[in-house]
C-alpha cells in the first residue's frame, strides 16, 4: 500500500478522520481533521495496512491506492 503525506484515513469505530502530515523518526504522524481534537497520532506503514487491512481504518475517497 502506497501511501503519502496528504492521505486521508477514518476510524471506523470513532468516525474521525486523520490526515498524514509528515514523519517522525521513520514513523507517519497524523493530525485530527475536527477543529475540536488535538490529539495526533503516530503509526508504522505496517501498522497503518493492518488498520486496513482490517477494516479498522479505512482510506477516504480521493487518496491513492
Amino acid at each position: 500500500m502506497r501511501i503519502q503525506k496528504g492521505d486521508r484515513f477514518q476510524a471506523t469505530y470513532s468516525k474521525q478522520s486523520y490526515v498524514i502530515v509528515g514523519k517522525w523518526g521513520g514513523n507517519l504522524v497524523l493530525a485530527p481533521t475536527a477543529k475540536d481534537n488535538d490529539e495526533c497520532l503516530i503509526y508504522s506503514v505496517g501498522e497503518i495496512e493492518e488498520l486496513v487491512n482490517t477494516l479498522k481504518w479505512v482510506r477516504e475517497a480521493g487518496c491513492e491506492q
